[in-house]
């Protein structure tokens, strides 16, 4: 009885996965993605060493206003990371690149005031590679690259703190 159900089981288990492969797949569901705030800087953050990614939403951003995202990294970790802007999850905005030593930048203006509405978010793709070789001898590669990120209006905002 037991033999005679395998092969329906066989069966069973191929059209289960047929129609499973067949559901839409979306890149964005298994991107990481957090929330940066126009002002706030996110310290210690991680991501891994090979093909690491994570989507920032940009909250906090007003029409007509200049804004720069800037990322800094160690320099003992050999990467090299890239910045896009994005207004959805799924489209291609402008990279806007520029390569300095140890940090990245993205300075962008926001247009009209439709940054209120759902369809106005805006969002900063960061991804990494490895760049380079470990000068230590006998060292070994790493897993994870450190990094902080900042979402600021651009000319800076001042941040002061008196004691």
């Amino acid at each position: 009885m037991i033999l005679v159900n395998i092969p329906n089981l066989l069966i069973l288990l191929n059209i289960l996965s047929f129609i499973l492969s067949g559901l839409p797949y979306s890149h964005e569901d298994t991107i990481d993605s957090k929330v940066l705030n126009v002002g706030e800087e996110l310290w210690k953050e991680t991501l891994p060493l090979e093909m690491g990614s994570r989507l920032y939403q940009l909250e906090g951003l007003k029409s007509h206003t200049w804004y720069e995202v800037k990322i800094s990294y160690p320099a003992s970790i050999p990467s090299s990371f890239s910045l896009l802007l994005t207004r959805d999850k799924s489209s291609l905005g402008h990279n806007r690149q520029r390569k300095l030593l140890n940090t990245e930048k993205l300075i962008f203006k926001t247009d009209e005031v439709e940054l209120l509405s759902d369809q106005g978010v805006m969002y900063v793709l960061v991804t990494v590679e490895p760049e380079g070789i470990v000068a230590i001898p006998n060292g070994l590669e790493r897993k994870e690259v450190v990094f902080n990120i900042g979402n600021f209006r651009f000319p800076f905002e001042l941040i002061t703190s008196y004691p």
